[in-house]
């Protein structure tokens, strides 16, 4: 007998294997994450790599010589590159350039904008949320931030017609994740979990990712509680008139011990981070966030609820003064 579980894992191999007949396997960029994971990794092994991608060398040359590094002079060499540009802005253009700028060609531009606007914000808050914690580095918890939604790009290659509908219909939320599962069989980010798998990426990344759109229900670990906010900040931060404002606030109040001020100034410290990733990998994205607006929404949603639990707590307690049973 097939389970319901094994029937959604069978759709969602079939689905990646018709993705790989677009694409060709990113060997590779995840080569390159693979040996980032030891710190003591020797450079020539990443050049030897990346000489064999030109593309990828080329963005990564041209990451070096972007003016968010600063450098007083040009960079013509692979070895060079790999020495000044550091770990974690290597990971992100591996990652960025060798895996997700595969999936973004041909996407909708409608997808492929709102995924970046969504990708680099998830990354940036996530690494925040785990910066100064041992248990988790922040430039692993940037690297899931910004794959976390990568099934999405599958989905709408894969699927263009039908599902960029349902994406413009849904919006990216609970109810689009409810269409993917009535019309797929299952939702982004299971399947951005299992492609996350095949590419031979961390378990501990591609559980999270699975799970990142699970507020209800979070992750015990560090990283899958980043990726929770993360999402949810992917929202709020954005749009400060959404009622998914108040549930990052608590969410972060409860599991990251924030308050209004600190959530306020982990949306300054996300704001700054984007766009500066925006600059270097020429994402183009329009709007900005308004971390004044969001202070000013947050207080006025707060306050409303607190009035709310008053109102309740009010009649609850007149309720109680007149019972004489």
């Amino acid at each position: 007998m097939v389970t319901p579980a094994h029937s959604s894992l069978e759709a969602i191999d079939r689905m990646l294997d018709r993705m790989d007949e677009l694409h060709s396997s990113p060997v590779v960029a995840y080569q390159v994450l693979e040996i980032l994971r030891d710190p003591d990794f020797q450079i020539q092994e990443i050049v030897g790599l990346l000489e064999s991608d030109p593309a990828l060398a080329a963005s990564i040359l041209r990451l070096v010589n972007s003016s968010s590094l600063g450098l007083t002079h040009k960079i013509g060499s692979l070895p060079q590159a790999v020495t000044y540009i550091g770990n974690r802005a290597l990971r992100l253009a591996v990652l960025s350039f060798g895996l997700v700028d595969q999936l973004t060609r041909g996407t909708p531009l409608l997808v492929c904008r709102d995924y970046w606007r969504r990708a680099l914000t998830m990354a940036s808050a996530a690494a925040q949320l785990c910066t100064d914690q041992e248990q988790f580095p922040p430039d692993e918890a940037y690297s899931a931030g910004l794959l976390a939604d990568i099934g999405v790009l599958v989905l709408a290659q894969v699927e263009t017609e039908r599902y960029v509908a349902i994406y413009r219909e849904s919006g990216h939320g609970s109810e689009l994740v409810t269409a993917e599962r009535r019309d797929f069989g299952f939702g982004h980010a299971t399947l951005g979990a299992k492609l996350l798998s095949r590419w031979n990426l961390p378990t501990r990344l591609t559980l999270a990712v699975a799970r990142h759109d699970n507020s209800k229900r979070p992750p015990n670990t560090l990283l899958g509680r980043a990726l929770v906010a993360a999402d949810l900040l992917a929202d709020a931060l954005w749009t400060p008139q959404t009622p998914r404002l108040l549930e990052a606030q608590a969410f972060l109040a409860e599991n990251f011990d924030l308050d209004i001020d600190g959530f306020i100034s982990l949306a300054v410290a996300c704001k700054a981070d984007i766009e500066r990733s925006v600059e270097v990998f020429r994402v183009e994205m329009t709007g900005s966030i308004d971390c004044e607006e969001l202070r000013k929404q947050t207080l006025k949603q707060y306050q409303a609820e607190a009035m709310d639990t008053a109102m309740d707590w009010d009649s609850m307690t007149a309720v109680r003064e007149h019972d004489y049973s």
